[in-house]
């Protein structure tokens, strides 16, 4: 089960680079969870990307 919340601050776990905080959690209509993550990175701050759970961990503590 995907535990990450509103205001989490995350990274994705493979691929490019995405850091960013969590700002919505939502349900498909298939019933999977899915992540709204707002980019925190200096190349595309703001920026909104839809992730899975399996796709994201939280970030380390020195890197928030």
């Amino acid at each position: 089960m995907d535990t990450f919340r509103v205001g989490d601050n995350v990274v994705k776990l493979t691929g490019y680079k995405f850091p960013g905080t969590v700002v919505a959690v939502f349900m498909t209509t298939q019933g999977e969870t899915r992540y709204v993550v707002e980019a925190t990175g200096d190349e595309y701050r703001g920026m909104l990307h839809i992730f899975n759970g399996n796709q994201l961990a939280l970030s380390p503590p020195s890197a928030r």
